[in-house]
């Protein structure tokens, strides 16, 4: 009995394999829908189960949403109109504009913009919401007392008429006893909590869902924006470049987006003037010490005339100094020069060549003290074609590339060159400063002659006067850089501002029934496959003759009942011409 067992348990195998292996030749149809229709139930339910699935993902999975702002960068150089100062057309490097937009700075500003120190927040049962700009309550005057709250989800619940603020299960107490809309205090924080409707309302809210507010930290929300945030370019041609946000409140994803456009712009146009700002302050405190000698030397000569009874009269008639006030016009002018030139090769000192941008060559070309001196500006020129070869490059390949390595190099031999030619400048003017004094001490002594108060009167009212001309040519040099600085005008304008997007990016209910019902139509048909595959039951002669391994006659088929015949096993006697009673008469006759 074994081994005819084994025998039928291999032959079943064995008409498994051939199945597999025949089954592109061999595929019944009729049969599959057969077997298809005996597990159609089961389908039904996976179909049942693929959409509730899908109502259920988006139901209770938080929606995601997307905007964008486009800005486009070009700085255009304006001082030449104002003052006849030589400058340069600036060149900008999208990559870099890009990487300034997301880095720290930027972010730091935005969130100082956005005041988004305190976020609300709703609590559901499975969904929890930002409440950003739609919160029924805020908190006004806050003052954090125990920087250890910092993070951490600050619940409010109502006892009697009053607010507690307290941890989620509210084994932690911050705050009690909490009026609404009037001042309190605690050992963690102070404030006022302010409800936004009706208290009735509030209170209801509370019933529905949690609500809790948080202390983010600089670092938690610089990670929030940053990691949500995008920044591509749009187009190189045109200088554009896209700001994208996503979150889960559209408001707030709105408001990052216009929010680091406006801080962007604003910090742009100030590093830009920055150079100029520099001087400004420089002369600023030139001036002021100026203003007070001349003070000083003003009231000295007033003095002096009121106690010697002398005139400017007597003096001016006798004495001509017209010669030695054009001396002191000039070795002034020489310090000015020599002041600036110091400063340009501090900034030189302190600057790497990676460093050197179309800013540092342009605080360059602000001053006048190079226009005659066409070396100099021969050296400017050749360092502005290397800086916007270079920049130009980075666009397509790194900061490592051999050609930028290669450009730098040449660009730091070029300021060791302009350096030198500085201290020679500056050694030249040192020179002439002292022929100057020179020449003036030859007046003077000349003057020597002249009697002693007509002489003490002519040296006060020549001191004045240098620093009455010394303080003139401050303010005129204070009015070109401040000119200059005015005619830095960023022309980098938003082109398209964040809108209010309500359309979710994520989840789509389109997308998630159609995964769905493709994952339960792959399963189905892995199922009536498999169904087919497995099948081993005989269901027709054509079977029998192909599977039987002999030549056998037959006779007939008789179809199985499957109900109860409680009568007479005889079909033939209570259905004369039923199926399978002519089974029978068939098998009669053969």
């Amino acid at each position: 009995m074994i081994p005819e067992e084994i025998k039928n348990t291999e032959e079943n195998i064995l008409r498994y394999r051939e199945r597999i292996n025949n089954f592109s030749k061999e595929f019944e149809l009729g049969l599959f829908l057969f077997l298809l229709n005996k597990v159609k139930w089961i389908i039904l339910f996976l179909f049942t189960v693929s959409i509730c699935s899908g109502y259920l993902y988006l139901r209770y999975t938080p929606k995601k949403f997307k905007t964008n702002s486009t800005i486009q960068l070009n700085i255009k150089q304006q001082s030449e109109e104002f003052l006849n100062i030589y400058s340069y057309q600036q060149q900008t490097n999208l990559n870099s504009e890009v990487e300034l937009i997301k880095s720290q700075v930027i972010i730091d500003k935005t969130i100082e913009n956005l005041k988004i120190n305190t976020k609300y927040y709703s609590q559901g049962e499975i969904l929890t919401r930002d409440l950003y700009k739609s919160s029924p309550f805020e908190i006004n005057n806050l003052m954090i007392k125990d920087s250890s709250i910092i993070g951490k989800s600050l619940y409010l619940n109502f006892k009697d008429k009053y607010i507690t603020i307290s941890n989620e299960d509210g084994s932690i107490n911050y705050a009690e006893y909490i009026q609404p809309n009037n001042y309190f205090t605690s050992d963690y924080i102070s404030g006022e909590i302010i409800i936004n409707q009706e208290l009735s309302e509030f209170k209801n809210s509370l019933d529905d869902s949690k609500y809790y507010f948080k202390f983010p930290s600089i670092y938690d929300l610089r990670n929030e924006i940053m990691n949500s945030l995008e920044i591509n370019i749009l187009d190189y041609s045109a200088n554009t470049i896209s700001i994208s946000y996503e979150h889960t409140n559209p408001k707030y994803a709105q408001d990052i987006c216009n929010t680091i456009a406006k801080v962007y712009l604003n910090y742009d146009l100030y590093k830009k003037a920055t150079s100029s700002i520099n001087i400004v302050e420089f002369i600023n405190a030139q001036k002021d010490s100026v203003d007070v000698r001349l003070k000083s030397s003003e009231k000295e000569i007033q003095e002096f005339k009121k106690n010697n009874n002398v005139n400017v009269s007597d003096v001016g008639n006798s004495i001509n100094t017209f010669q030695l006030d054009e001396i002191d016009k000039k070795i002034i002018e020489f310090k000015m020069e020599i002041s600036m030139m110091e400063r340009f090769t501090e900034k030189f000192n302190s600057t790497l060549s990676t460093e050197i941008n179309s800013n540092t060559i342009n605080s360059l070309s602000l001053s006048k003290i190079f226009y005659d001196d066409e070396l100099i500006i021969s050296m400017i020129s050749k360092i502005k074609e290397d800086v916007t070869k270079r920049d130009e490059l980075l666009r397509d390949v790194t900061i490592n590339n051999e050609n930028i390595i290669l450009l730098n190099n040449t660009i730091e031999e070029q300021i060791i060159s302009i350096k030198s030619a500085l201290e020679l400048i500056k050694q030249q003017k040192v020179i002439k400063i002292g022929k100057l004094k020179e020449l003036a001490r030859k007046i003077e002594i000349k003057l020597l002659s002249l009697p002693e108060k007509e002489l003490e009167l002519a040296r006060l009212e020549r001191v004045n006067e240098i620093n009455n001309k010394y303080y003139t040519l401050l303010l005129e040099k204070e009015t070109e850089y401040e000119l200059s600085k005015a005619g830095i005008t960023t022309y980098n304008e938003v082109l398209k501002t964040a809108r209010l997007n309500k359309n979710p990016i994520s989840p789509k209910p389109l997308f998630a029934y159609l995964i769905s019902t493709l994952i339960t139509l792959l399963i189905s048909a892995a199922i009536a496959l498999l169904n087919y595959l497995l099948h081993d039951k005989i269901t027709s002669l054509y079977e029998i003759s192909k599977y039987s391994s002999g030549t056998i006659g037959i006779l007939g088929m008789i179809p199985m009942m499957k109900n109860k015949m409680p009568v007479s096993p005889l079909i033939i006697h209570k259905s004369p011409k039923s199926m399978i009673t002519e089974s029978f008469r068939a098998i009669r006759t053969n």
